[in-house]
C-alpha cells in the first residue's frame, strides 16, 4: 500500500480536509449510506427515510453535490440524487472499519 503524504501537496490536503468535514456529518453519512444501498432516489424519499425536514435534507444534499460526491437530475418537479463518485463507498467502509476495530 502506498503511503499518502499530504505535506507534499497543500491543495490535496485542503480538498481531503473539506471532504472529511463535509461528509462527516451524521445526516450526510446516512444519506450516502442510503444512496449507496438504494441508488437514485428523490429528495422526498431520502428525507422521509433519514427522518429530517425536506429543507434540511436539501441542504445536506447540496453540500454533498457541491463536493462532487452526489449528482442530481431533475424529472419534472422531482429532483433525484445518486452517488456520483463511487469511491465514497470505499471511504465510508474504511472509516467504518477504523471506527469498529
Amino acid at each position: 500500500m502506498d503511503i499518502v503524504t499530504f505535506r507534499q501537496d497543500p491543495a490535496i490536503l485542503k480538498k481531503v480536509a473539506r471532504l472529511m468535514k463535509t461528509a462527516g456529518h451524521p445526516a450526510r453519512l446516512m444519506i450516502v449510506d442510503l444512496l449507496l444501498e438504494k441508488g437514485k432516489m428523490p429528495v422526498k424519499d431520502i428525507q422521509a427515510i433519514i427522518n429530517i425536514s425536506q429543507s434540511n435534507a436539501s441542504q445536506h444534499l447540496k453540500a454533498l453535490e457541491d463536493l462532487g460526491v452526489l449528482a442530481s437530475e431533475r424529472d419534472g418537479k422531482k429532483i433525484f440524487y445518486a452517488i456520483h463518485n463511487e469511491q465514497i463507498g470505499q471511504l465510508i467502509r474504511c472509516v467504518h472499519d477504523c471506527a469498529t476495530c
